[in-house]
Formats: structure tokens, sequence, C-alpha cells
């Protein structure tokens, strides 16, 4: 996953260096267009919420934060034609990193926790115009990828609950390899020679059933093994949801 990511990084780049020379040599024609790179990033709301950790940080605790955004970046190419654009591409996400989220049962505190939420995803989307003119598009788009979640969450815990919960202080990781898909309406236009720009609007899902664990550990839940599965505190698989409504704006570098 990492040397798909670093290759396609270096192969973006390098296509990109070569478009100054070329996009003095001709007009642009967007709906002639076939072939750019592109990179871009955006903002999106979260449908984790708390669901990553309020089950598994012991029966009566509550906890005071949640997840409720998302953030990505993105890069990639895209083969084009008249009546559709084929786009090829890696995200990286991460959702809103949480620190000092305090458990307590009542007025008595038992830990402080930090929850941090990621996935790289390899994914491929088909665009089709609904509207276009030289310079600028309008298309509906939809893709699919497989996403790699990882979850790192470290609990340091008072006195009080180390007595009441029966552990000290630990770090559980895991990691889960879920499909991903995605629907959006996206705005392309001429921003400069053959540069564009593009806003896109949509709803990612990506449902995570379980998370294998990637380190033993003595978590609140009871022993986790390396290669098992991680657990509510009921015994349910550990499960979320990273998807939800986002915005992102891309620029386009055609050749």
């Amino acid at each position: 996953m990492a040397f798909y990511f670093v290759s396609l990084i270096a192969f973006c780049i390098g296509l990109i260096g070569l478009t100054p020379s070329t996009a003095m040599a001709r007009k642009f024609d967007m709906p002639n267009e076939r072939f750019s790179t592109y990179f871009g990033g955006g903002y999106g709301l979260s449908n984790v919420s708390d669901h990553a950790f309020a089950m598994s940080s012991g029966s009566g605790v509550q906890t005071d934060q949640v997840v409720g955004s998302n953030y990505s970046g993105e890069l990639g190419v895209l083969f084009g034609s008249q009546r559709f654009q084929l786009r090829v591409g890696g995200e990286y996400l991460l959702a809103k990193a949480l620190e000092g989220v305090n458990g307590s049962s009542g007025a008595t505190p038992y830990f402080t926790m930090s929850s941090k939420i990621t996935a790289l995803i390899p994914k491929a989307s088909i665009e089709i115009p609904v509207w276009k003119r030289l310079e600028s598009r309008i298309s509906l788009g939809g893709g699919a990828g497989m996403a790699s979640v990882s979850l790192e969450q470290s609990y340091t815990m008072t006195s009080a609950g180390a007595t009441a919960l029966g552990v000290s202080d630990y770090i559980e990781k895991g990691e889960a390899s879920v499909t991903m898909w995605n629907a959006y309406l996206i705005g392309e236009t001429l921003l400069v020679d053959t540069t564009t720009v593009a806003l896109e609007m949509g709803y990612r899902s990506l449902k995570v059933g379980s998370l294998t664990s990637q380190k033993a550990t003595s978590a609140i839940t009871g022993g986790q093994s390396s290669g098992g599965t991680l657990l509510n505190g009921d015994g349910s698989a550990r499960s979320f949801d990273f998807g939800g409504a986002y915005v992102n704006l891309y620029f386009r570098f055609y050749l």
C-alpha cells in the first residue's frame, strides 16, 4: 500500500512538471482534453462520533468528546473522452484527532485518552458530464476503492480508574480493510492556461465492521492479543462509520 502511494506521487509530480511546456503549444478545449494529473483535498462531516471508544471504555463511563469532521487529501490522474472521464488516484482520509478526552463515572475521573483514525484509499471513479462548454463542465460521478483503515487510541488512567476498571495505562492499535464508495457532483472550470479548478460535493460511505488488533495489551475490555479482534465491553466487534458528506477542491493539470 505504501509503495502504491509513493509511486503515484512520483508519477504525478513528474507529469505536472511537463505541463508548462505543453500548455503553451495549444488552445484549451475541455471536451477534447484527454489526460491530466490532479491534486486536492477537502473537509466533511464524520459519522464516527464516539463509536470507536464509547462502548469499550467501561460500563457506566461517560466521555466528553466526539469526532464530528473528516479531512482528506487526494492526487491522481484523469483519462478523458467526450462522453466520460476515468479518474484513478489515492486518497488519505483523517478523522478529526481527539486529544484529552475525559472518561468519568459521575464526578469521578477515570482516564484521559486520545483517538486517531486514518485511512489510505486507492480508488477509481467515473465522471459523466451533464453540462459542458469549451472551458467548463458539470459532471455526476461515482467511485469505489479499498480502504486500509488504522485506529490508534491511548489511555492514561487515574488511580480511581485503574482501581475500578482493573487496568493501567495502555495503547491499542487496530487495522481493517474495507470497501469505500462515493457519489458526487463536480463542477470544473478553466483557471489558467491548461490548469482547471474543480469543486466536488458528495457523500462517502466507509463502514468499518471490525478491526484486527496490531498489538497485545491489557485493555478495559480485557486482554487483547495481536491478530485478534478489537472488542467492545459487551463482546461485540468494535465498529464505526468513517463516512459522511464532504466538499473537496481540486486542481487539474491537462497535458
